[in-house]
């Protein structure tokens, strides 16, 4: 689904629903915003081609926060493009190269004994699913950095979901790449799911910052886009 005229959103199919990644470019730049669920690089390669580009002219991936349905598919869509920079908040670089535990599953594995049938084996698909896919940061970036590519992103730091969660706002056309720090419900822009938060006091403060952007449009990776109401495109 077309956007604006330089950002496209890929609905894949996930876990018996649909997560939305984004796709933002210019005339020497193409870049993916998340990278799905390990598995499912084809049809992110399907998404872009339906939107005209190629995997292998990706140059940057930008990862919104650690989670395995975020960074899945990084590794495998970087053979395609082995010359692509992925970037990712400093807070959340050690937990995406395997240095750290992802904090949900060293959450799951603290309590592993305790978890029921269906939870171990979530646990254990997380476990091998970061296990096989550590993935090296090229660049670390920070609250208010600006990317200037593609009509420029702001780098916007949410934690909470996660502790280095970010949003993009893509300064061109005015929509956040929202990541999981956003949901829409009703048509309406709405927080981030408490249960699934590292910190959720943390998640609802973040929120309300991304409130105050004045944005035009989000693009949630589990809700898809939204137009602001009272917001021109």
């Amino acid at each position: 689904m077309r956007v604006a005229e330089n950002v496209e959103m890929l609905e894949l199919a996930a876990m018996g629903t649909a997560i939305y990644l984004t796709l933002a470019w210019d005339k020497e730049n193409l870049v993916l915003f998340d990278t799905g669920l390990p598995g499912q690089a084809g049809d992110i390669v399907k998404g872009i081609a339906a939107a005209g580009f190629t995997a292998k002219g990706i140059t940057h991936i930008i990862l919104t926060h650690q989670d395995i349905d975020h960074v899945g598919c990084a590794l495998d869509l970087l053979k395609l493009a082995p010359g692509a920079k992925v970037l990712a908040h400093a807070d959340e670089a050690p937990y995406i190269d395997g240095r750290k535990t992802p904090v949900k599953l060293a959450a799951m594995l603290a309590n592993y004994e305790s978890l029921p049938v269906d939870a171990k084996a979530w646990c254990d698909k997380m476990r091998a699913g970061f296990a096989n896919n550590k993935i090296h940061i090229d660049q670390t970036l920070a609250d208010g950095e600006i990317i200037n590519i593609c009509g420029g992103f702001e780098v916007i730091h949410t934690p909470g979901h996660t502790p280095g969660h970010i949003c993009l706002l893509l300064k061109e056309s005015g929509i956040l790449v929202g990541g999981d720090a956003v949901n829409i419900a009703n048509g309406q822009l709405t927080g981030p799911n408490p249960q699934l938060a590292f910190d959720a006091g943390l998640a609802a403060r973040s929120f309300d910052k991304i409130e105050k952007l004045g944005i035009r449009a989000v693009i949630s990776y589990h809700c898809g886009y939204l137009q602001i109401k009272g917001q021109v495109g």
